[in-house]
């Protein structure tokens, strides 16, 4: 170990060059918690400062007994693979921390890997650029990170790697790769067109360890003239499926154009209040925190006149359910919870319970058709599974036309038999959920072992292939 971090603080700078085992920064100390095994160990985490630093050190480990792991965001294990054995040395961007263009006229912005969402707003805020940034967790995830993990957030661009527009790429090999029209000669429109020409090749740097993207470009959403949150409280598994069956028409005809949430009490409890984690949930606890026993929550956004229309549709459909409440706007004023959820939907950080501080989490997501009926057996999984003392947060996210059931396995940081009890659950939770018919599109790194043996072997190959070719030494693992 000792030789790895000589050479990579000789290759690189003294401060660019962090040995894991005994440093006290606790993000550090997560990945070690999340990557180390029997079989593999992480040994230090590289930043480097800029291009030249990146490739001079995936030139110089390509023949060392070491594999490279790139970190997409910090503080999380993110959905790359990792190396399956040896010594592992991680990359942060963080450095490579540019907001390389903000096009106002176009709306959409180019960024470097360690850019912020905190970072890309407050650049917004300050030059008073009337644009929203869709983000999925807090203020210090990685832009670039979320959309190479493909995260949803909760605005009409929750879709967020649908909103990506253009990447550059550094392979294995330290060449640099520009997608889509990025490759053409005196292109204009890198971050304008999708596709470009040719096969489209984006898709294979997300959600993979084939290279590293570098830059990313994105589409920004303008400030809408009107907005009109909601948030629907129902009062029974029964209201519930039916509101799904409303919503999948309100959805696929974009009506409702963001993603919708529909989160139990008990998790929006666990997520949103102090303390809520570590309580015991009960008949009372929905009511003290003003929730439904199932909670809805979507917005309508565009020119006041539609958004008016839209909501009699809105209203009108899912106010039909039997015992169900609206809230709206100005109840945010009297209800943490509906206050925190608003926030998102339109780009801005929302406060969490400080017991999420101490926690880690496994993370899964599952997907099935916008149906009732799916909603209630997902529900029924989890809620059937075998947790133990461990924690379940969960909500449904419904997209273009997906459900989602969205699963965050709660475990204190530090305790190694609670994040092996997670572990354990989680295999349960695929091998569950893939039983019905529910597929993964979601998973932390250090999962992915068991998601694998869930897929069909011509895509497994496909991409085994692909990685040979593209990362032939497996210098990233």
């Amino acid at each position: 170990m000792e030789n790895i971090i000589q050479n990579l603080t000789n290759l690189l700078t003294p401060a660019s060059i962090v040995p894991v085992k005994g440093s006290n920064n606790p993000d550090y100390q997560f990945l070690a918690s999340r990557i180390n095994n029997a079989e593999r160990d992480v040994v230090a985490v590289a930043s480097p400062a800029n291009l030249d630093e990146l490739k001079a050190l995936l030139v110089f480990s390509a023949e060392q007994a070491f594999s490279l792991f790139n970190l997409l965001s910090p503080g999380e294990i993110g959905t790359a693979a990792i190396p399956s054995k040896g010594d592992i040395v991680v990359i942060d961007l963080q450095k490579m921390n540019s907001i390389l263009d903000i096009n106002q006229k176009d709306a959409y912005a180019l960024i470097e890997p360690g850019v912020s969402y905190g970072q890309l707003n407050k650049h917004l805020e300050d030059n008073n650029i009337p644009f929203v940034v869709d983000y999925e967790k807090n203020a210090q995830q990685s832009v670039l990170g979320s959309i190479c993990n493909r995260n949803f957030g909760y605005t009409p661009y929750g879709d967020q790697l649908m909103m990506q527009c253009g990447m550059e790429v550094m392979l294995a090999d330290g060449s640099l790769v520009r997608t889509g029209m990025g490759a053409m000669p005196k292109s204009n429109t890198w971050q304008l067109f999708k596709y470009g020409y040719g096969p489209y090749m984006d898709g294979l740097f997300t959600q993979s360890n084939m290279g590293i993207v570098t830059k990313i470009g994105l589409w920004l959403m303008p400030k809408p003239p009107a907005y009109k949150p909601f948030m629907l409280q129902l009062p029974n598994d029964s209201a519930l499926e039916q509101a799904v069956e409303i919503l999948r028409s309100l959805k696929i005809n974009m009506l409702v154009p963001n993603t919708v949430v529909i989160a139990s009490a008990e998790s929006e409890v666990m997520q949103f209040i102090d303390g809520g984690l570590s309580s015991t949930f009960d008949n009372n606890t929905a009511e003290k925190h003003q929730l439904g026993t199932w909670n809805i929550y979507g917005a309508l956004y565009g020119i006041a006149g539609n958004v008016d229309v839209v909501w009699g549709a809105v209203e009108g459909s899912l106010g039909q359910i039997a015992g169900a409440k609206f809230l709206l706007i100005d109840d945010t004023a009297n209800h943490p919870i509906w206050a925190q959820r608003e926030k998102a939907m339109l780009g801005q950080f929302n406060k969490r319970s400080a017991d999420l501080d101490s926690h880690a989490s496994i993370n899964l997501h599952f997907a099935s058709p916008i149906e009732g009926k799916d909603a209630l057996a997902m529900q029924s999984i989890i809620s059937e599974s075998n947790a133990g003392d461990l924690k379940l947060i969960n909500q449904l996210a419904l997209t273009w036309r997906t459900l989602f059931s969205q699963i965050n396995i709660s475990y204190p940081k530090q305790s190694a038999d609670k994040f092996a009890s997670a572990k354990q659950l989680a295999n349960e939770l695929i091998q569950q959920f893939t039983v019905q018919g529910y597929a993964v599109s979601f998973a932390d790194a250090d999962i992915q072992d068991s998601v694998d043996g869930t897929r069909h072997t011509g895509l497994k190959t496909l991409n085994q292939r692909v990685k040979k070719a593209l990362d032939p030494l497996q210098n990233f693992g």
